[in-house]
């Protein structure tokens, strides 16, 4: 098994904080006489427009990323740039189905709460309407979402400010520079500082320390609020239930050991909301040890400026409404090449011994990497498309969370193979390692259930040639 070198542990900032709760929870410029020898009164500027203000504060700076609501992206089949917005979005159906059937259109003039975009930019959006906005990014800040829903109320007019804007500045929560993240009314919130990163420097941090509180938790919902340029985050748990590690943070630049950890959440963007499918759960015991790996880049594209920090909410369930419980996959190709100046791709496969659903997955590479997919394998081992997960570029990586009715189901025996599309442009190769600008990555993330046993995570790697699935569990049967 591939482990990390032996390091000196160093003491780092870090906190965490334990919540534990068991509640439920105007006029113009226009003719006038002027006195003589006194300079005539300045034009009144006209009233600034609330949609163009919306379309200027909002959609082009949190929406119209490459892979999102562009002319490139078109991602739910919607364009939010400037000229193509107010038609794709008043009056127009969504192309999600659970929305179309709700009789919700993308924006409803007069009818907030009949307009999807309302439901996904505000809290609490339910679990069949999709992924909260802006993806992957802090969510808006009240007054904002107050604004967009009185621009809504109001009629949804392109032209003209309405009531209940009064012009102040919109925005998402980071704009304040604070990170939030209001605590679940049932779960815990874990809170995790890493140290500061001077300019052209990048640092990945091990933070161990205890769940809080003295009840076990049935995690059913995970939302991973980052600050700061995160390349990954990753949530831990050990398969010894009698580990006891000193509250501490070190730097872990490597893999951890597999044989004694079990991934329960990984995160690469700003903003995660996973909600799992009904009664379905990470089961979490109270005091437990966790590891929270933490990997922060102040390099290229990625900025962290200050103290970085994640909260992560860990949303909890009544045990009587679990139904199974979930396990992690960590696919890694140890083999990776880049070779200089070419295009090339890297896969590996995960087969299952026991038959599976799957949840929600993602893919990691570095800045190298162009094209990320995920393709189901037949009983022949050849490919069957559509791909399951697709994500173009290196930015803002997609954590695809399949409905229930469209999960990915594999029978015993079968596999899914994950592959990387690299377009390296610079006079040197790039082999595996954990550092952004000198090594390169292929791995997968994702999740599943039922399992076998209360604690289960699977590991395929590949390396020296050779792909092996791995499946490590402990606790109970299932």
């Amino acid at each position: 098994m591939y482990t990390s070198p032996n390091s000196a542990r160093r003491t780092g900032t870090w906190s965490l904080v334990g919540l534990l709760v068991l509640a439920a929870c105007g006029g113009g410029g226009g003719g006038g006489s002027t006195v003589t020898g006194e300079p005539a009164p300045a034009p009144t500027p006209p009233v600034e427009s609330t949609f163009d203000r919306i379309q200027e504060q909002v959609f082009s700076r949190s929406c119209t990323t490459g892979s999102c609501h562009s002319s490139a992206g078109r991602a739910g089949d919607l364009v939010l740039e400037p000229g193509a917005a107010y038609e794709a979005l008043v009056d127009a159906p969504p192309t999600h189905r659970a929305a179309a059937e709700q009789g919700l259109l993308r924006v409803t003039p007069g009818d907030p709460d009949a307009s999807l975009l309302c439901h996904k930019i505000e809290d609490e959006l339910a679990p069949d309407l999709g992924i909260p906005m802006p993806y992957g990014g802090a969510p808006l800040d009240a007054y904002t979402t107050d604004v967009v829903r009185a621009w809504i109320l109001a009629g949804a007019p392109r032209t003209g400010r309405v009531p209940g804007d009064d012009g102040g500045p919109l925005g998402t929560e980071s704009d304040t520079g604070e990170l939030m993240l209001d605590p679940p009314a049932s779960g815990i919130q874990l809170d995790v500082t890493a140290r500061e990163l001077p300019l052209g420097t990048e640092e990945t941090r091990c933070h161990t320390f205890k769940l809080p509180g003295n009840v076990d938790l049935e995690v059913n919902r995970f939302q991973i609020a980052v600050s700061g340029g995160s390349h990954h985050i990753h949530l831990y748990r050990a398969y010894d239930q009698s580990m006891s590690l000193p509250d501490e943070s070190f730097d872990c630049n490597y893999t951890v050991d597999f044989d004694q950890w079990e991934l329960v959440a990984a995160a690469q963007l700003a903003r995660t909301d996973w909600q799992l499918p009904e009664g379905v759960t990470f089961r979490l015991g109270a005091g437990e040890q966790l590891l929270m790996q933490t990997h922060f880049v102040n390099v290229g594209g990625l900025e962290t400026s200050g103290q970085p920090r994640v909260l992560v909410n860990l949303h909890a369930i009544p045990e009587d409404d679990v139904v199974a419980h979930a396990g992690s996959i960590f696919g890694q190709d140890r083999d990776v090449f880049v070779p200089a100046n070419a295009v090339s791709t890297r896969s590996g496969e995960c087969t299952f011994p026991n038959p599976v659903t799957v949840m929600a997955m993602t893919g990691h590479y570095h800045y190298r990497g162009r094209h990320f997919e995920t393709l189901r394998l037949a009983d022949d081992g050849t490919e069957v498309r559509p791909p399951l997960y697709v994500h173009e570029g290196y930015e803002d990586p997609l954590f695809q969370i399949y409905p229930p009715a469209m999960s990915p189901g594999f029978a015993a025996g079968e596999s899914l193979r994950w592959t990387c599309t690299y377009d390296n442009r610079d006079d040197r190769d790039y082999e595996f390692g954990p550092f952004t600008d000198r090594n390169e990555h292929c791995n997968l993330f994702a999740f599943y259930y039922p399992t076998r046993t209360e604690t289960e995570s699977t590991t395929c790697i590949v390396e020296d040639g050779a792909a092996t699935t791995t499946v490590r569990g402990s606790g109970p049967a299932e």
